[in-house]
């Protein structure tokens, strides 16, 4: 198994056109100009915000021993950064897959998780996650036909919205664990095929007796992100629109599917807001903060925040991530160590 972990790249590799990594394949150069470092403002960013840096020390890029072209999964991570993708990335490859995956706020400047709106979140995660594709699709060791994208939480909202893409962007199949309609809306059509995936004790976000695929908060907490395809958002954002926004299931029912579009929902018992996040905590939003040290108000004890999986509910998310990979094209799935 080869590691890498970018710190940057060296000038004498730039100028050979070739990346740090152990394997003497020509790259695209490392693309330090893209970097940005936009200013917090409460919930939102002010500025331009970062593309996709290859070389940026936040990235981490896999491929297994062998030789390529190899499957591919690009990970997109939640509103905690690049650990809320890690454990299942590295699940990924230890099936075989090369793997990338980056963290979006370390390449916009931030030492720390900010705290943010989701529209933020994800309007930074979309913009280097298209690039991201791109720079896969140009790569001589990655089988451009099996392109395939993991997204939790806010990343899951991301991929759907990358799903909705047109050529040249096309990828071959994509798995969303756990989306929103908050942040930068949803996408009118599918052009890849979509499994969503909720775990039936997945309440983060939702009042206290509702679950994920529940939540639909009013449209004004949604703001279109550059470059994000036709979608929800058009009708129902702070500049478009007014009212409440659908649910994830209720956009699912108006969906329109072209090219080789498709949409499955999946429910995985044991499992709460993101499977490989750890064990299973049946909590709400102030039991969480308090685990933290951190202030409460009263309301959020009227929010759901249930995390993590039994171990058996997270594999069953693996297996049927890697069986939904593999029917669209992917490997053979084998057993990866758990969490």
């Amino acid at each position: 198994m080869r590691r890498i972990h970018w710190a940057g790249c060296l000038l004498a590799l730039m100028t050979l056109g070739l990346g740090p990594w152990d394997n003497a394949v020509a790259e695209p150069t490392c693309r330090p100009e893209v970097i940005r470092q936009p200013t917090q403002r409460g919930l939102w960013v002010d500025g331009e915000t970062s593309g996709f840096d290859p070389c940026h020390a936040s990235v981490q890029w896999r491929v297994p021993a062998g030789t390529g072209p190899f499957p591919v999964v690009l990970s997109i991570h939640g509103g905690g950064g690049r650990k809320d993708a890690q454990a299942i990335t590295d699940a990924f490859h230890a099936a075989g897959y090369a793997t990338l995956i980056f963290d979006a706020y370390a390449m916009n400047g931030f030492a720390r998780t900010p705290r943010l709106a989701n529209a933020t979140r994800q309007a930074m995660l979309f913009k280097i996650g298209e690039q991201a594709i791109r720079w896969l699709q140009q790569r001589p060791d990655v089988d451009a036909q099996r392109l395939f994208l993991y997204g939790i939480s806010n990343g899951a909202s991301v991929v759907l919205n990358l799903a909705a893409l047109p050529a040249p962007y096309r990828v071959q199949a994509v798995f969303s664990e756990a989306p929103t309609p908050v942040g930068m809306g949803l996408p009118d059509v599918l052009r890849s095929p979509v499994r969503v995936a909720f775990g039936q004790e997945d309440d983060l976000g939702a009042p206290v007796g509702k679950k994920r695929w529940d939540i639909a908060e009013n449209c004004r907490v949604v703001v279109k992100a550059p470059g994000a395809p036709p979608g929800t958002a058009d009708r129902c954002s702070q500049s478009q629109g007014s009212g409440t926004m659908l649910t994830s299931l209720e956009w699912a029912k108006q969906l329109k599917l072209e090219d080789r579009g498709a949409l499955d929902v999946a429910y995985f018992p044991g499992v709460a807001h993101g499977a490989f996040l750890g064990p299973l905590r049946q909590q709400t939003w102030a039991e969480f903060l308090q685990s933290k040290g951190a202030p409460t108000q009263p309301f959020m004890a009227r929010i759901g925040w249930s995390e993590g999986a039994t171990e058996a509910g997270r594999q069953a998310l693996l297996q049927n991530a890697l069986l939904f990979y593999k029917q669209w094209g992917g490997l053979e799935p084998r057993s990866a160590p758990p969490n």
